[in-house]
């Protein structure tokens, strides 16, 4: 790469990082629901625009295509993603590592989800644009594709900032979710697959911790333990799922091999 062409890779790159963590800010320490939207808005217009700047041809540059593949990917890591996170709810407290302290009836409830359901979207989607579809568009050709999953994952963890004080731990869970989060992204050559993963994980968390409250069991292994185990087994299954998506839907970028 030139060093114009460098130089337009790190702005774009600050800028959208800029605009994502703006709109964390205003969910997350002002509880600002318009203010998250306009921020998440502005990020997707720059995404559009950064990729025009640097030569492209808009959001497709970043895995975001538009046709019927694109659709089934998102599809089928939206379902697998719910099924599997689901699972694992199910198990923790089968298995009394948690407990659910109280669900709000219907009229509260419902609300409460849609809200949750459609604002993980966007934070979802702008993530793995931000640390995998922007990631995988300046690596590919330059860097294998088992070094873009691990810095893919190592940004992913770092872009978690307002966590990263919460220790090692975090940082582990955060590590292999951006692992297979990759995976997905890397052998299919775009972001669905990816996306209706991280999406679905957003929305069981959010309806099982955030609408719904639950609180630690009794069972005298850490929580944290079965979550690391059933995040692991997300790895396999994404390869498995990717190998069964993968199509060269980026102009110009074929699926990676491993």
């Amino acid at each position: 790469m030139s060093t114009n062409t460098n130089a337009r890779v790190w702005a774009g790159f600050i800028l959208l990082f800029v605009a994502y963590h703006a709109a964390e800010y205003m969910i997350l320490f002002r509880n600002n629901s318009f203010g998250f939207l306009g921020f998440q808005l502005l990020f997707f217009l720059l995404s559009y625009l950064i990729a025009r700047w640097q030569g492209f041809s808009g959001l497709a540059a970043w895995g975001m295509t538009k046709n019927f593949t694109a659709f089934r990917n998102f599809g089928t890591g939206l379902l697998a993603g719910t099924c599997w996170y689901t699972l694992y709810f199910l198990t923790s407290l089968l298995l009394d590592f948690e407990r659910i302290e109280s669900i709000p009836v219907f009229r509260d409830f419902v609300p409460q989800f849609l809200l949750y359901f459609s604002g993980s979207f966007f934070s979802s989607l702008s993530e793995d644009i931000l640390t995998r579809g922007y990631l995988y568009r300046h690596l590919k050709g330059i860097a294998p594709a088992g070094f873009i999953v691990f810095f893919s994952a190592s940004i992913y963890v770092l872009n978690h900032i307002y966590r990263l004080d919460d220790g090692p731990t975090v940082w582990l869970y955060l590590f292999i979710t951006g692992v297979f989060l990759a995976i997905a992204m890397v052998k299919t050559g775009n972001i669905w697959l990816t996306a209706g993963i991280h999406w679905a994980g957003n929305i069981v968390y959010h309806t099982t911790n955030s609408v719904m409250q639950t609180k630690t069991g009794y069972n005298i292994i850490p929580g944290i333990y079965l979550y690391l185990l059933f995040l692991l087994a997300l790895i396999p299954i994404s390869v498995w799922l990717a190998k069964r998506m993968a199509r060269p839907l980026i102009s110009g970028i074929r699926p990676e091999r491993f």
